[in-house]
């Protein structure tokens, strides 16, 4: 008896623990992403800024002629994202444009080797510069907005202001890829199968070995069906929740009644 109630013990005083932790790490997230943020901006002090209501684009001259669009289409989709994810951050949104993608990667900590047309990390978006990717025989505005990254990213930013970190990648690549396809139609990974879709543990715990390309079709599926069947509603609450502490599935029960493991194995 003595043995079991030791044992139980414990156990109460690693839940209490966790769960204190994960309080703390929420209500101390904004501080120290601050801290994070600015050591990212004090890596591009020397590039140029232009500024919009509620963004800023840090560049280089070889992209002057692509800041007014970048800032266009941020300010487009503003009200929309903000409005959908009912939250608007505090402060101007900052987006560097790099035309070096190796000073990219090395500045927001990307495994070498990895390429991205964008990136989000602590507070800070980048994008590559268009130039760099969009043909001049293409229209640059139509396929920088409805390919490039800045929806995306902003999307990330607010789900990490609301969260306060809170949240597992795949989550916030589903509410990103969500925006996108509400703002501009883009369908991730259409037309793209598998042999069985990624279950909840697989999403959770092994993201980044995963196949890209179904992981974040697997990702848009379930979020969208979050969505579709039980309202952006569910989302923002969902959000609201982590922002307190409580675990993706703690929240998902909170907001809908049921299983999150459940649900995600019924959305086929």
């Amino acid at each position: 008896m003595k043995k079991k109630i030791i044992a139980f013990a414990i156990a109460l005083i690693l839940f209490i623990s966790l769960y204190y932790a994960n309080k703390i790490m929420v209500a101390s997230y904004p501080y120290v992403r601050e801290i994070k943020e600015n050591s990212l901006t004090d890596n591009v002090k020397d590039y140029k800024t232009t500024q919009s209501e509620h963004f800023i684009v840090r560049y280089t001259m070889p992209d002057e002629k692509y800041v007014s669009l970048a800032l266009e289409i941020a300010e487009k989709h503003y009200d929309s994202v903000t409005k959908d994810l009912d939250y608007k951050p505090p402060g101007k949104t900052v987006i560097i444009m790099y035309h070096d993608p190796e000073k990219m990667n090395t500045d927001f900590s990307l495994a070498k080797g990895d390429t991205a047309m964008g990136l989000y990390l602590n507070g800070v978006i980048s994008i590559v510069s268009p130039e760099l990717w969009i043909s001049p025989t293409e229209d640059l505005e139509k396929v920088f907005e409805h390919d490039g990254p800045i929806v995306h990213e902003f999307a990330h930013l607010v789900v990490d202001d609301i969260a306060r970190g809170n949240y597992p990648v795949w989550f916030t690549e589903g509410i990103a890829l969500l925006e996108e396809y509400r703002e501009n139609g883009f369908v991730w990974g259409e037309g793209v199968t598998g042999d069985k879709p990624y279950s909840l543990k697989e999403l959770t715990y092994n993201f980044n070995q995963l196949d890209e390309t179904l992981a974040y079709k697997r990702s848009f599926e379930i979020v969208k069906a979050i969505s579709d069947k039980y309202g952006m509603q569910s989302i923002r609450d969902i959000l609201k929740y982590l922002g307190r502490g409580l675990s993706l599935s703690e929240s998902f029960y909170k907001v809908t009644g049921q299983d999150l493991e459940k649900f995600i194995d019924s959305v086929k």
